[in-house]
């Protein structure tokens, strides 16, 4: 018996053989079987163990086990992920197409003023700011599958209203603009369904990109979730390229009209198919129909824990692993168990504030333990560094051309989508924490052209200084955008995704409100460099902010002894 199981031992490093048609190991004859006393329990072949059976064995093995099999599952899946990108560019299509001209739209019903298209602007990150959280709580706590019908619908059933309010606005007689009821009527109902589609949108991101995604990479080889996350990102970045080029065809050579109808027809049409083809992912993945409970046993979180523990110390490499769900309740059981000793501390009013929808959101993200990472990427977003609509209108100010700023857009946006491709390269080599902080880094190294621009006192060599940081350094910052997006996929529970990314996008949202603010503090144009400033002082403090989610992850941010022995 002992000599058997040392022959089994033995062979669990040898590869099983290519047919399965072989006797199983260790296997007697049935004349041998019939003399024993002792009861052997049957040895199954390799083919036939499953990873849970190899683990305590030879953890390796059960590794290249689960990649093999993932491999089958992805080829077996090809046509599940295909379904999933169109969908994706459907729905990217029309939402950028619509982002792009609905301040065209407006500027041409109320000529040489700015006032309808900031007010939009206003109302539609005020609304994510006010409702981000509450959006993804109602993520959270709903099936899938309704999340995907109702937010789809109200989407775009709420832009293609908005867009046929506004062929409505631009057949107004120039009479009735400005002050009549049925226009104030207009403009209020574009700007209220503008905000409403905004949150609907919201909810498909965050059920799709941050949850979906994860669901559908589990069990997958490593670097599926990583490759995924860049093509959704690079089919993002592509309509953004190309969406504007379309609809600015057809104002030029059709009418702002026709591009207004238009977008109103592609909202009708193509949900219908966004939803078909999301539904056929749902139904193509079980994984998909359940949600895990927010307090698992306790029995589970254990196992789940050593589990966690066994393969981190087998893998024993320098970054972070994805984390399991089961570290973070034990933590949320053990402060729970330790709050409740103070309960009677703390005042009935303030429990009731505490326990506030969006309080109670923010609490979830606060203890999150990427939020240092996930605020970091937030304050990217407080910038005018980007060709947005402050900065564009400041190079017009300048004397750049228009085809000059829709050749620098272009070639910004082409500098995006490379940035997708590179970040799975650089992502095999440094990993998830490391390749955040070099795209962080090489964003902020990019700027400084930015910043040297201000001090130049040509225009067009300022100008020319402004727009080539600005272009180059969207390589550093998507890429560090894909790094922490998958930081907070791999380490948020999947019960609270949806009200992390809520509070997220929330954030984001008053960031990227603060330059206009600053803007309306600020108003000149000769003044832009200040704003410049202060969008390269929030990059650096990102930078910092990450720079210490890092050393709290590694314990280090460089490998000293290798950059010595290098050097020496």
């Amino acid at each position: 018996v002992r000599e058997r199981e040392r022959e089994h031992e033995a062979m669990a490093d040898i590869p099983p053989p290519a047919s399965s048609s072989h006797q199983p190991f260790g296997a007697e004859t049935d004349e041998t079987q019939i003399g024993m006393e002792i009861e052997l329990e049957p040895l199954l072949p390799l083919q036939q163990l499953q990873p849970h059976m190899i683990v305590a064995g030879n953890p390796f093995l059960a590794s290249e086990y689960e990649s093999s099999n993932s491999s089958l599952d992805v080829s077996a899946s090809s046509r599940v992920l295909a379904y999933l990108y169109i969908s994706h560019v459907l729905s990217r299509w029309g939402d950028r197409m619509w982002d792009f001209s609905v301040g065209l739209f407006l500027i041409t019903v109320w000529r040489d003023s700015l006032l309808l298209t900031s007010l939009y602007g206003l109302v539609e990150a005020t609304s994510v700011v006010l409702m981000g959280v509450l959006v993804g709580q109602w993520v959270d706590k709903s099936s899938r599958l309704k999340v995907i019908q109702v937010s789809l619908g109200v989407q775009n059933g709420s832009v293609a209203v908005a867009a046929v309010a506004l062929v409505v606005l631009l057949l107004l007689p120039d009479s009735m603009k400005g002050g009549s009821k049925v226009f104030i009527f207009l403009v209020i109902l574009v700007n209220a369904l503008g905000g409403i589609a905004t949150l609907a949108g919201l909810a498909t991101n965050i059920s799709v990109e941050r949850d979906w995604v994860v669901v559908i990479a589990d069990r997958r080889p490593l670097g599926f979730l990583t490759r995924m996350n860049a093509v959704m990102r690079r089919i993002d970045l592509s309509c953004k390229l190309l969406a504007p080029v379309l609809v600015g065809l057809i104002m030029s050579s059709v009418s702002v009209l026709a591009a207004a109808i238009l977008i109103a027809v592609w909202n009708v049409i193509s949900v219908g198919f966004e939803y078909w083809l999301l539904y056929s992912v749902y139904s193509a993945i079980p994984a998909l129909h359940e949600r895990q409970e927010l307090e698992p046993p306790v029995v589970e979180i254990q196992e789940n824990s050593k589990r966690v523990k066994e393969e981190e110390s087998v893998l024993g490499q320098d970054d972070i692993r994805p984390h399991s769900d089961a570290v973070y309740y034990e933590n949320t059981l053990s402060s729970q168990g330790n709050a409740s000793k103070d309960q009677g501390l703390i005042p009935c009013f303030l429990k009731k504030v505490l326990s506030l929808p969006v309080i109670d959101g923010w609490r979830v993200y606060i203890r999150q333990e990427m939020v240092i990472a996930a605020f970091a990427h937030a304050m990217l977003y407080l910038t005018v560094l980007s060709f947005g609509p402050l900065m564009t209108a400041t190079l017009k100010w300048q004397g750049v051309p228009a085809y000059v700023l829709g050749l620098a857009r272009g070639v910004s946006a082409l500098i995006g989508i490379c940035a997708t491709v590179v970040y799975p390269a650089l992502h095999s080599h440094l990993q998830t924490v490391r390749t955040g902080l070099w795209s962080v880094s090489l964003q902020w190294a990019f700027l400084l052209f930015c910043v040297a621009s201000v001090w130049i006192h040509n225009m067009k060599a300022a100008s020319a200084l402004l727009m080539s940081g600005v272009a180059a350094s969207r390589l550093g910052l998507w890429m560090f955008d894909l790094a922490v997006t998958q930081l907070m996929q791999e380490s948020v529970p999947e019960a609270e995704r949806g009200i992390v990314g809520g509070v997220q996008s929330s954030l984001q949202s008053f960031f990227e409100m603060v330059p206009y603010i600053i803007g309306m503090l600020i108003p000149h144009p000769k003044d832009f460099g200040k704003l410049v400033l202060v969008s390269y002082a929030s990059v650096a403090m990102a930078l910092i902010l990450y720079s210490i989610q890092v050393y709290h992850i590694r314990g280090h941010l460089f490998h000293m002894e290798k950059l010595f022995r290098r050097s020496l």
